[in-house]
């Protein structure tokens, strides 16, 4: 067994206002803690990893796959690996995520410290 803790666990930011925690990772899944500044935004982009996602706190606009989901606190998501997406933080406080990744995402892994 492996354990982690938001506090010490490794990190990335993508993009200016995100930053991304690696919760834990295996061969089969990566398990992400999201915070996102007022304004952030996450850009079209697309991965061959299978997404679902929840929202904790704060709010966002996600688009995937042409069609539009407030992410508000206590929605989930499901995204399939390799359609087009984006998210944008909605809300005037940071809003926190909690997503998971099948596969692993190896390139935010590699990334994180």
């Amino acid at each position: 067994m492996k354990n982690s803790s938001v506090g010490k666990a490794p990190r990335l930011s993508p993009v200016e206002g995100v930053e991304i925690v690696i919760l834990g990772t295996t061969d089969k899944l990566t398990i992400c803690y999201i915070t996102a500044q007022p304004g952030a935004m996450i850009a079209d982009h697309s991965h061959p990893n299978d997404q679902i996602g929840t929202c904790i706190k704060g709010a966002g606009e996600l688009v995937s796959g042409g069609k539009v989901f407030n992410t508000l606190p206590g929605t989930s998501w499901t995204i399939p690996g390799g359609e087009v997406h984006k998210w944008k933080s909605t809300s005037d406080v940071p809003t926190i995520l909690v997503e998971g990744f099948s596969p692993p995402r190896e390139d935010y892994v590699s990334k994180a410290k």
